[in-house]
């Protein structure tokens, strides 16, 4: 499999003096924080990786005292071993923690319910745009340029990312014959497509992706790149495709001393403006 990234900015780890960082080898960026040294554990879907830095920083504040969180930013199905009990292994390193909290989309909680307790929304997106090159080099205008032979569309993978890529063909949905050719011609991503795909268009292997709003803006956001890579289209389709955010507590989780603080937290007005910054929508 061939390997493209991107110089994504490290969001914990960066305090610390000794690095050993080599592109495409051993640079982890969906796992953050000490694993064995945490006096919370969170895994949550993945999109929501640029938030947690501003809302940690929060949590703090709201809850008094220090914290050492280790959360994971992985498409919900990669992260499921570690909600079952099982290990999870990136390279030569094996995680075998279980988390206390479990952030994710409707779906995928109401389909782990035997291991959370209650899931509740706190958070929307702002829907999904088409992500291009900065310049926009094939001069698309919008989901109907998406069909011209010459543009490749790149997407996250159907069968890993099941969630996100029926998002985005909902969003896409208005343009008769679309669809097809984005099943049978696109470029899907492989494990994690919030990390994928940007680097597939900035590596001229795709032209065009339908990614959340928030990613788009992230790209943009002068905090985390000093250059910006990308430009979006807005389009209809795409702002009626919004999507909820939930937050449970693993079963057992209920009297850990910090994992209820963190549900009421998400709830608060603080955090919610925090995720706002960050291109969501509170909950109404």
């Amino acid at each position: 499999m061939r390997c493209f990234t991107l110089p994504w900015p490290l969001d914990t780890g960066a305090e610390v003096r000794d690095h050993v960082d080599l592109p495409g080898s051993n640079i982890v960026y969906d796992f953050h924080g000490d694993p064995c040294n945490a006096d919370l554990y969170i895994v949550m879907e993945g999109n929501q990786f640029m938030v947690l830095p501003d809302l940690l920083e929060a949590f703090e504040k709201f809850v008094g005292q220090d914290i050492k969180v280790f959360y994971v930013t992985l498409p919900p199905p990669r992260f499921r071993p570690l909600i079952q009990g099982k290990g999870l292994a990136v390279g030569n390193l094996i995680f075998n923690f279980v988390p206390q909290v479990v952030m994710g989309p409707p779906d995928f909680m109401s389909k782990i319910r035997d291991f959370v307790s209650s899931p509740q929304t706190f958070i929307h997106n702002r829907g999904v745009v088409l992500v291009v090159k900065r310049g926009n080099p094939k001069n698309i205008l919008g989901p109907e340029d998406l069909k011209r032979n010459e543009v490749v569309v790149a997407i996250s993978n159907p069968e890993t990312e099941i969630n996100s890529f029926n998002t985005y063909l909902a969003a896409l949905a208005e343009i008769p014959g679309l669809e097809e050719k984005i099943r049978k011609k696109a470029v899907f991503s492989q494990v994690i497509h919030h990390r994928e795909i940007p680097a597939l268009i900035q590596a001229g292997i795709a032209d065009v992706a339908p990614l959340y709003y928030h990613f788009a803006y992230y790209y943009q956001n002068p905090r985390f790149f000093t250059e910006p890579l990308f430009d979006y289209i807005e389009f209809p389709g795409g702002k009626r495709a919004i999507s909820a955010y939930q937050v449970a507590l693993m079963k057992g989780a209920e009297d850990h001393p910090l994992a209820p603080k963190w549900v009421s937290f998400l709830h608060t007005k603080e955090a919610q403006e925090i995720y706002e910054t960050h291109g969501f929508v509170r909950c109404k």
